[in-house]
């Protein structure tokens, strides 16, 4: 596999990574009072801390929910989900790492690679810097070598055992989220290069959502199951697969994608709450309210919406969506709040997919850059640390300094990509 050797101009990301804290300390006059190229240099810099930090990690990492990767915590576990389940939320919140000492190894990411390349592309549109393509050419290159190859299409999963209510998922299962993230990223990437190789990994990736996973149908339409075997009535999953299938139908017009894109949809669709909200899915314990979930699916909705008309999604769907998301989850000063009803914690996860999303909106609502600018600052000043890298989580009365490899520098650096990619035109991006 290639290195991602890539030398980033003007300035030296080891330098950079040194005067990082330095230049966080104006962050908030800054965000302020900046113009536009002033606040795009700032995430510029960020960019350049975070790829220097994962250049020096060879691109492998921890995860906040890995704890069954080690043998003793699965041994301990005894088969047991109740078990299996705790020991995940243990990791999750344990004050000290102490992966190493369990046996937990650092690991490249399936769904971390997805995000790096989107990143590297977002930065290389927004630069033309060459160097930034090849960066993200090699972690397509290594997504492409390492799909799953249990069943038809092209999919992905996790490197290690995994437990939620949602059930035990095995190391390696693909899931429709992690599949569908991975393959914006190609779908990215051919729009970019026009790489036949690119089209095909979409394509191979509609195929795995049409021929792998088990499908939930009634009077309404279709909801994919989250991976094979695991039915669950889960919104986001469901629409980022739609999301993919019509990807897909744009390039190729194929009629089975619109089709199984469409009734996805209309499944979907009168699930939202009157105020605009959404549950993370359909049954008493998937009955909550989260802010990145919710950003996934307006993702979706605006890409349907962009593809296929007012026929796939109401404009008024978007609309409402969205004003709910903006208004109940973010603090006047830009701290983006986990649940609708509740601050913490707060989470690099919910900060970056945030960033993303309102980047992404910035031209189809007059307030979503204002509020991506505020976010940014905010993250930027009690997120990232000295290092480069991005902080899982801050609690009430703690902070856990995890540095998830994809939780948190995968989606921070498509998120710092994004939000220098989707700048107004004519503003001067670093």
């Amino acid at each position: 596999m290639r290195q991602l050797g890539v030398q980033p101009k003007p300035e030296s990301p080891v330098t950079l990574a040194r005067e990082l804290p330095r230049r966080m300390t104006s962050v908030d006059a800054l965000m302020t009072n900046a113009s536009l190229y002033e606040r795009a240099a700032l995430a510029s810099q960020a960019f350049l801390g975070l790829h220097s930090y994962l250049q020096r990690q060879h691109y492998r990492g921890y995860e906040f929910d890995d704890f069954l990767g080690s043998p003793l915590v699965r041994f301990l576990s005894l088969n047991s989900l109740l078990l299996q389940r705790v020991a995940v939320q243990a990791g999750e919140l344990l004050l000290l790492n102490v992966r190493l000492l369990l046996g937990i190894r650092k690991l490249e990411s399936t769904k971390a690679r997805g995000f790096f390349a989107k990143g590297y592309l977002y930065r290389f549109l927004a630069t033309g810097d060459e160097s930034w393509l090849s960066a993200a050419v090699s972690c397509l290159d290594w997504l492409l070598e390492n799909s799953s190859p249990q069943y038809p299409g092209a999919s992905w999963g996790n490197a290690f055992d995994f437990a939620s209510r949602g059930g035990f998922f095995p190391k390696g299962r693909p899931t429709i989220v992690w599949t569908a993230h991975i393959a914006e990223a190609f779908d990215l990437a051919y729009l970019v290069t026009k790489k036949a190789e690119y089209l095909n990994a979409l394509e191979q990736s509609a195929r795995f959502i049409i021929s792998a996973l088990e499908r939930h149908e009634d009077e309404r339409g279709i909801c994919f199951a989250y991976a094979p075997g695991s039915p669950a009535l889960v919104f986001n999953s469901n629409l980022l697969g739609a999301a993919t299938l019509i990807r897909w139908w744009n390039h190729s017009g194929d009629s089975t994608s619109f089709d199984l894109a469409r009734r996805a949809m209309t499944w979907t669709l009168p699930h939202m709450n009157p105020d605009g909200s959404w549950y993370y899915g359909v049954g008493e314990k998937y009955r909550w309210i989260d802010n990145f979930h919710t950003a996934y699916n307006i993702d979706c909705f605006v890409t349907a919406h962009e593809v296929g008309g007012e026929s796939l999604v109401p404009e008024a769907v978007i609309e409402k969506s969205y004003r709910f998301w903006t208004t109940n989850f973010f603090l006047q000063d830009g701290t983006p709040k986990y649940y609708d009803a509740r601050t913490y914690p707060l989470d690099i996860q919910c900060a970056a997919q945030a960033i993303e999303t309102l980047s992404k909106l910035r031209r189809r609502f007059a307030d979503a850059g204002p509020l991506a600018d505020r976010v940014l600052a905010w993250t930027l000043r009690h997120m990232q640390k000295k290092n480069g890298a991005f902080r899982y989580q801050i609690r009430r009365l703690w902070m856990n300094n995890l540095e998830a490899i994809h939780w948190g520098q995968s989606t921070m650096l498509a998120a710092l990509g994004a939000y220098l990619h989707f700048l107004p035109p004519g503003v001067r991006k670093p």
